[in-house]
């Protein structure tokens, strides 16, 4: 049998887009920090600014460990997306069943095409079986 799965979401704009909003992030976090510890030298209360930078730092933090897995997301969403994982059972392969796209420009076949008529969806499955045959063998 014959599985393809297909990611259903873009991961890596996701990944992207947590990546601009940690820099932003960072950026404002590390002004509000200048303030809080400015503030907390010359100001009368310096206990709730002392707590306003530290809650401001901390979030900073975050922020930075939120660019290494936005990277991480990047990475493995772009593998994800360009990567058509695909499952054979090699116990009943009818090659009846078996559509393909391609070749492309690059020479690349696309299984889970789905064909106009049935005489072209068999010559396809044909000379893929055939073609995993010979790859096989």
């Amino acid at each position: 049998m014959l599985t393809i799965v297909k990611p259903q979401r873009q991961w890596s704009e996701l990944g992207i887009q947590i990546l601009v909003g940690s820099i932003v992030a960072i950026l404002v976090l590390s002004f509000f920090d200048g303030i809080c510890r400015g503030e907390m030298l010359t100001s009368e209360s310096r206990v709730l600014w002392q707590m306003l930078a530290t809650w401001t730092l901390d979030l900073r933090y975050l922020a930075e460990t939120l660019i290494g897995a936005s990277a991480f997301l990047i990475i493995g969403g772009k593998f994800i997306e360009t990567r058509t994982l695909i499952s054979i059972g090699f116990d009943k392969l009818d090659a009846a069943k078996i559509v393909v796209k391609g070749p492309d420009e690059d020479n690349v076949v696309w299984i889970g095409h789905r064909y106009g008529t049935q005489f072209e969806a068999q010559t396809v499955a044909t000379v893929f079986a055939e073609r995993l045959k010979e790859s096989a063998a």
